[in-house]
């Protein structure tokens, strides 16, 4: 399992969330997704921060490179490219 954590620009949440529950799960579900949160960075208005699990890297860069993709990411009203961090799990531990 591969974790990413993905940062990009908005100028509507909501348009961003009915793009990215919608035509965006399918599209991530297609190339290999297995869970996806998305956060609302409070101290800045027009940022999100989106926190994914992959089976792989490479079902990752299918996806990024995929120019469905990038369709899709437009039509949600992102501004520019998002930034992804590539994370490799060091321990889970019990509150």
């Amino acid at each position: 399992m591969v974790h990413i954590l993905g940062e990009v620009a908005k100028e509507n949440l909501e348009q961003l969330v009915g793009v990215f529950s919608t035509r965006g799960a399918m599209m991530r579900g297609k190339h290999g997704n297995h869970r996806t949160q998305l956060f609302k960075v409070a101290e800045e208005e027009g940022k999100v921060v989106v926190l994914l699990e992959w089976e792989s890297r490479e079902a990752f860069e299918g996806f990024s490179n995929d120019p469905r993709v990038r369709e899709t990411m437009s039509s949600s009203g992102t501004v520019g490219p998002p930034e992804f961090t590539f994370l490799e799990k060091v321990g889970e531990f019990p509150s």
